[in-house]
């Protein structure tokens, strides 16, 4: 996630001071204590701390459904393990109606610990775009009630609508456009693009950390993320959020990683916030956070792979690339004006690459054979060419006066640096063979009809295919962030430069808009939102809705602008957004069905023990707990014959937390 990166650099110049970004405490192969150096969690209210709902028991973290096609669906659940169990068979079921009478298909399926108690169901033999309810059971319990919806075939489809989201990064700020998404009746699926998670530490430092403290939402595990027992307890602290809870429930999810799900800048050998010495091989590390979002995302698994193409009927062909860990080649860091040679003699190789020659020319395959209306492309990071220089200065100069003018106007080359490195870093700009090599491709074969969403700049964007030197047959729509920090967040967050953050902000919005329109049709760089995709034959629409706070769980959101492709590389300003479908889908109720013969609500528990590993353990064993009050706990490791051989004492917090039992001084043999 570039922007945070080189915004930290640009208020380092303009502060005349650095931004220290805390070492990482990292243990290794999961030993002792990762400590993140803030003060003690405290929130006012309890409803803004990591809970588990004790109607859901043993199914704290939902469902959730995705990958659709016109006859087969992944169902996803958790099992929250009890009694240290092992291995706890499942029942799962789909049913046409939302009381799960009217049942399809049935089955079951076994949760282990070896996934992490996660259980994914490809469930097939269904009827296309037709809307299933479906549920799971274990320990005599029920889970939720999930809704998800299979895709058109042929000419079934005249209307379809997705919800395109990014970047949600926890400490930030509540999940709000999850929830508007999941108010909605009449979405085929949600297009996730990445940033699902964060990989950052809990220090009020870190990225978000210091609104995490104030809310209540600090990230769990307090340290970066690197082991496998970091990245599992990430996703099962996101995966409690309600508005994310209530989005899969109610909503199929298409999703492809960027590089927060493994670390930030990633790319196939490496990573910005990867060091080496100290947090071990990034193969390694890699492979892990894969393995777990594998384990805790709906996906149909395809070895490596998550490149994919999803078809909806005659309408709209869906292709999903993998613009991060696939073949991505290290981003170039010279892309500023007067920079070295080499760098430029490296960004301009016809060599590089953003993705694999296996996956381009997959790609381009995809393309060239799709026979739907609409190509829409799920991509990642920012793919049209913003041109970011010159740096708009005029009216910098005249809103902050000549004092301060004559102070920012020597640092003016170094922030020139700054914005190229945003917009020319970790993009698609950095990456221009490629590019070119798929535009021409677009043109020369004469294929229209192609739109790209993409997510990671935490802005909205609408931009034609009307660039500099030709047009293109593509537009590109951009969502804006769920909470992940936007340009006046960051510059607003150090008090030597939030006096300037108005101006320097309207700066940044001039200089886009004088480098780059009327190739820029529209753009918004400082709300949180999302964006809804609706299409027909006729046309594609990107409707831009934003949330009026992070700060509190709100209902509230407002449409900001909507932008029409009708089937050129042109947009069309629209004066609404597109009205949804005329036949709305039932909702899956709030509650989970009750079994007979037992309490229909659980008791609310003051400790529940969401995840433990590894078993056999090796060096060290992780558990991660909810508690509802914040209260010394006592650790014990107990052999067979009942001597306690280890014991603790440890301060948790109310919400989530997570420990780490060193066992490398225990002998080999059976513990409780």
């Amino acid at each position: 996630m570039t922007m945070y990166r080189t915004l930290s650099t640009l208020l380092a110049l303009l502060t005349l001071s650095s931004l220290s970004s805390p070492a990482q405490d990292y243990r290794n192969d999961m030993f002792g204590t990762r400590s993140a150096g803030y003060e003690p969690r405290v929130s006012q209210r309890g409803d803004m701390i990591t809970q588990v709902d004790p109607r859901l028991q043993p199914f704290y973290h939902g469902v959730a459904s995705g990958d659709p096609t016109p006859n087969q669906v992944i169902i996803w659940t958790r099992v929250t393990p009890e009694n240290g169990d092992q291995s706890i068979p499942v029942w799962w079921k789909v049913a046409t109606d939302p009381q799960l009478q009217n049942i399809v298909t049935s089955g079951s399926a076994t949760a282990t610990a070896e996934d992490d108690f996660c259980v994914k169901v490809d469930v097939s033999g269904l009827q296309s775009g037709t809307v299933y309810y479906y549920g799971f059971s274990a320990y005599n319990r029920n889970s939720l009630t999930g809704r998800t919806r299979t895709a058109p075939s042929g000419d079934q489809a005249d209307h379809l609508r997705f919800g395109v989201v990014s970047c949600s990064n926890y400490p930030a700020g509540f999940f709000n456009a999850y929830g508007r998404l999941a108010d909605r009746n009449d979405l085929d699926a949600i297009l996730h693009l990445g940033d699902y998670i964060y990989e950052y530490d809990a220090d009020t430092t870190s990225y978000g950390g210091s609104i995490g403290k104030q809310l209540g939402r600090m990230h769990e595990p307090d340290a970066e993320l690197v082991t496998l027992a970091d990245y599992r307890t990430r996703y099962a602290q996101y995966r409690l959020d309600p508005d994310l809870m209530r989005l899969h429930q109610q909503c199929a999810m298409i999703h492809v990683w960027d590089d927060h799900e493994s670390a930030n800048d990633s790319y196939t050998d490496g990573a910005e916030n990867h060091d080496p010495s100290s947090q071990g091989d990034w193969a390694t590390r890699m492979a892990v956070s894969k393995r777990v979002h594998n384990e805790w995302m709906p996906i149909r698994e395809q070895s490596d792979k998550i490149y994919r193409k999803l078809s909806y009927g005659n309408l709209v062909d869906l292709i999903m690339i993998d613009t991060r860990l696939d073949g991505r080649m290290k981003q170039v860091q010279g892309v500023y004006e007067g920079a070295p040679q080499a760098s430029r003699d490296s960004l301009n190789d016809q060599t590089r690459r953003i993705m694999s020659k296996e996956q381009f020319d997959w790609l381009l395959s995809a393309l060239g054979n799709a026979e739907a209306r609409w190509r829409v492309i799920g991509n990642q990071v920012l793919f049209s060419p913003i041109e970011s220089n010159p740096v708009d200065t005029a009216y910098l100069f005249d809103q902050v006066g000549p004092l301060v003018a004559s102070f920012l106007r020597p640092q003016i080359p170094a922030l020139q640096q700054v914005f190229d490195l945003a917009f020319k870093g970790d993009v698609w700009n950095n990456y221009p063979a490629q590019r070119e090599h798929l535009t021409h491709f677009l043109t020369e074969n004469e294929i229209p009809r192609n739109v790209i969403v993409t997510g990671d700049f935490h802005t909205a964007f609408a931009l034609t295919g009307e660039w500099p030197d030709y047009s293109r047959p593509l537009v590109e729509f951009m969502t804006p962030s769920i909470t992940s920090a936007n340009f006046d967040e960051n510059l607003s967050s150090v008090p030597t430069i939030a006096p300037l953050a108005p101006q320097l902000v309207e700066t940044v919005s001039r200089t886009l808009i004088r480098n780059n329109y009327p190739f820029l049709a529209w753009h918004d760089i400082v709300h949180h939102g999302y964006l809804v995709l609706d299409i027909t034959s006729q046309r594609i629409q990107g409707d831009w809705f934003f949330v009026d706070t992070l700060f509190v769980r709100s209902d509230g959101e407002r449409w900001v602008q909507g932008q029409r492709n009708l089937t050129s590389g042109r947009l069309w300003s629209a004066d609404a957004p597109a009205p949804g479908k005329n036949v709305q889908d039932v909702p899956a109720p709030p509650d989970p069905p009750a079994t007979v013969g037992v309490a229909d609500t659980p008791s609310a528990q003051d400790l529940v023990v969401i995840g433990y590993g590894p078993n056999p353990a090796g060096p060290a064993l992780y558990v991660s707990f909810t508690a509802s009050t914040a209260r010394p706990i006592t650790y014990r490791v107990v052999d067979l014959q009942g001597n306690t051989v280890i014991a603790f004492e440890r301060e948790a917090f109310a919400g989530l937390n997570s420990t780490t039992i060193d066992l490398q001084s225990t002998p080999s043999g059976r513990y409780t």
